[in-house]
């Protein structure tokens, strides 16, 4: 299983030679804090559109916009990031009602996948949209005692709701995804140039 952040990488970018990206989602930049975390996709202007990291035992990537997961064009690296997610290979993925058609997305691409509304036995991977706000807790332990977990969202929309004050700490995605140091934010991600690289991208240090 690959450990360190240039292997994990190269796991999840095996194969992949474009970003066959939406035009009608407009994703998030994600902000990078943790250690752990490292960029997998970026746009020409430095943004973080994709991570990874770890938490405990367990492992995440994070998506900035829900429509990546249900994009067939990102089929390559969705396989990919289960499979750097799971910790055993038999076991399925499991799905969130939000997010529908990925199940047929990773069937197809010979990944074991299955709707299931809560998190836990058998799956070794959970996938669920950054939105839902029920779940905190258990996809926390989950993450933390070993699983995977694949999250997508994007946090400008809610911050319009709710206040860009509150997004880092209270948009729902973020209170998972921040104990592994990645967070979803209230800015824009630009999506007309994206090159894929070869190794992990240099992104700008960032305080706020």
């Amino acid at each position: 299983m690959a450990t360190t952040p240039a292997s994990s990488f190269e796991a999840l970018m095996k194969g992949v030679t474009s970003w066959n990206v939406p035009k009608d989602a407009i994703p998030c930049e994600l902000l990078l804090t943790g250690e752990a975390a490292f960029p997998v996709m970026v746009n020409d202007k430095g943004q973080v559109l994709i991570a990874a990291s770890s938490y405990g035992q367990g492992r995440l990537v994070v998506v900035s916009h829900e429509g990546y997961l249900l994009d067939a064009g990102f089929a390559p690296f969705l396989r990919n990031a289960v499979g750097w997610l799971c910790p055993s290979p038999a076991a399925p993925a499991g799905v969130h009602p939000s997010l529908p058609s990925l199940v047929s997305i990773l069937q197809a691409s010979g990944v074991p996948a299955q709707v299931q509304p809560e998190v836990g036995a058998p799956v070794g991977v959970y996938c669920i949209s950054a939105y839902v706000d029920t779940m905190t807790a258990e996809l926390i332990q989950f993450v933390k005692s070993g699983g995977g977990l694949l999250i997508g969202g994007q946090a400008w929309y809610w911050a319009s709701e709710h206040g860009s004050d509150r997004v880092l700490s209270r948009f729902p995605g973020n209170e998972v995804t921040s104990l592994a140091g990645v967070y979803f934010t209230d800015i824009y991600g630009d999506i007309d140039h994206f090159k894929v690289s070869k190794k992990i991208p240099k992104i700008p240090l960032y305080t706020r």
